[in-house]
């Protein structure tokens, strides 16, 4: 009894102290599932670069290997009710997010696809400078990017290929 009366006592400290080491950082705002980019169950530090997760990244990952999995994640955030957004926020900003991309990639892929055949084919792709991107893109290496291997690799690399050429287009402007 005394063993679990001090095993409660040190985890009633370390969660006082990790919350009050909380003070100053941003908000969370995302569910787990929207974090988790590429569905594998964790959130890597990739992953959590851009979002508001980064600067609690270090206080989820209790175990240390740098990522963040489920169990670590929703046990932060029920020990931090002020530093975490409510549900019905989350859904709300998730919601418009998927929009978000969903709208960008769907267009992308249009003005990629100059013929219409529901392809990007090598020509097309080096018009619109994916050159770089081709190979990584076209899975079944057919020599032309389907929509699934496009919108695959978009979910999978989007943010990065997106701050790529949002930068190239800046340098061009």
């Amino acid at each position: 009894m005394k063993k679990l009366t001090l095993a409660a006592t040190i985890l009633a400290s370390l969660s006082l102290a990790a919350c009050s080491s909380n003070q100053g950082l941003e908000r969370i705002d995302s569910d787990f599932a929207s974090l988790d980019n590429d569905s594998d169950g964790y959130i890597s530090k990739v992953e959590a670069d851009d979002d508001s997760i980064w600067g609690h990244f270090s206080n989820i990952d209790t175990n240390m290997d740098n990522e963040i999995s489920r169990k670590e994640f929703n046990t932060y955030m029920k020990l931090n009710n002020g530093k975490v957004a409510t549900d019905s926020e989350v859904s709300e900003s998730a919601f418009k997010a998927e929009i978000a991309k969903f709208d960008k990639i769907e267009s992308s892929f249009s003005s990629l696809d100059n013929d219409s055949n529901g392809y990007i084919s090598v020509v097309e792709g080096n018009d619109d400078d994916i050159s770089n991107h081709f190979g990584y893109m076209d899975k079944n290496q057919d020599k032309r990017i389907s929509k699934s291997e496009f919108m695959g690799y978009i979910k999978k690399y989007g943010n990065a290929v997106a701050e790529d050429d949002a930068l190239e287009a800046i340098k061009h402007s």
